[in-house]
């Protein structure tokens, strides 16, 4: 079964919960403009990514594709934890 991609739906990748993962860790003592030091903190950040973080991104997707049906694509739909 494949199911329609409404144009304003959110991305629902796995990865996407990552991305700010990673910004809040690589940012925690301040923000950086060395290009260098920058790619090495998210480089480390990545390797040390825990397991159980990447297990729940997983495991909500469910969770947020029945949100997109029941809102039937709108873009009301607020990613993030479920309540």
């Amino acid at each position: 079964m494949k199911m329609l991609w409404p144009s304003n739906s959110p991305d629902l990748n796995a990865i996407e919960p990552m991305w700010f993962y990673i910004k809040k860790e690589t940012t925690k003592r301040g923000p950086t403009s060395n290009r260098k030091k920058l790619r090495v903190r998210w480089e480390k950040c990545w390797e040390d990514l825990p397991q159980r973080k990447i297990q729940e991104w997983i495991e909500a997707i469910p969770h947020h594709v029945k949100e997109v049906i029941r809102l039937e694509g709108g873009n009301e739909y607020k990613e993030g934890r479920k309540k």
